[in-house]
């Protein structure tokens, strides 16, 4: 191999590199499915929770179940944009970097 064949591998090689991690960059950023999941999710979980226990419905411990949903529900979104603003900031020295 010549010094021409090198340099070309050895570019193909990073742009290969830069490539995958772009497309895991593009898989790991957040879309509105989950959020629709999420939000799915903790109605269902209280709709059964009325359906097993309906007496729940006239007592108070119901709301204490959805003010700890929502504190979770906000506390996740909350780490979720932090985990994306690191994933951000990655790219961005890799894309440097690479």
């Amino acid at each position: 191999m010549d010094k021409d064949q090198v340099e070309a591998h050895s570019l193909f090689n990073s742009m290969q590199k830069k490539q995958a991690l772009l497309d895991e960059f593009e898989k790991l950023r957040p879309n509105w499915k989950g959020s629709i999941i999420r939000f799915a999710g903790m109605v269902l979980g209280i709709a059964f929770l009325i359906w097993m226990y309906p007496e729940i419905m006239q007592q108070p411990v119901l709301y204490v179940f959805l003010i700890l949903i929502f504190g979770m529900s906000a506390e996740l979104h909350a780490e979720s944009k932090k985990i994306n603003k690191r994933i951000d900031a990655l790219h961005k020295l890799l894309k440097d970097d690479v």
